[in-house]
């Protein structure tokens, strides 16, 4: 097998990952799953919100439109669904969801998506979130707690060199 046949599986697969899309524009923790709105998962582990990590990858080597459009149909979710009140980490949290604007700003230049990712920033800081946020199992790791969340909070100080920690899409 050559090189061209393993970047032509490379990208059936990711093409099979587009087309587990939920009409919404989240993605189903298992491939294949039926979308339940009552229990749906927009998290960095769950959905929009990771995926949209693999279509920026994929836009940025292959240059087709079509990531493109499904990354920013994921972050369009995660604004609309991505204020999560398990916590401020990056894994299931307010963080990993402001990560998102932080790939589609290094992405696209847009100012938009740097002001999603400040919005997400100032929510962690609001009495709302302080008092009804989930105390994670680990409230000091880099997934599940503050470790990330300080990651985040830096990356803000530099966003066109922001990355989700060990997730180097550029």
């Amino acid at each position: 097998m050559d090189k061209r046949d393993v970047e032509n599986l490379i990208r059936q697969a990711v093409d099979f990952v587009l087309s587990c899309e939920w009409p919404n524009g989240n993605y189903p923790p298992v491939p294949g799953e039926l979308h339940d709105s009552e229990d749906e998962l927009v998290h960095w582990c769950h959905g929009a919100p990771g995926v949209v990590y693999l279509f920026a990858k994929a836009y940025l080597i292959w240059k087709d439109d079509k990531y493109l459009h499904a990354v920013k149909r994921c972050a369009e979710l995660t604004w609309q669904k991505g204020l999560l009140r398990k916590g401020p980490g990056i894994c299931h949290g307010v963080a990993g969801s402001g990560y998102v604007f932080l790939l589609l700003y290094r992405l696209t230049k847009e100012d938009k998506y740097l002001y999603h990712a400040h919005k997400f920033s100032e929510f962690m800081q609001t009495e709302e979130f302080q008092k009804g946020a989930k105390t994670p199992d680990s409230p000091y790791s880099l997934y599940e707690g503050l470790a990330g969340t300080v990651c985040f909070y830096a990356d803000l100080l530099s966003p066109s060199m922001a990355a989700f920690p060990f997730f180097e899409v550029f």
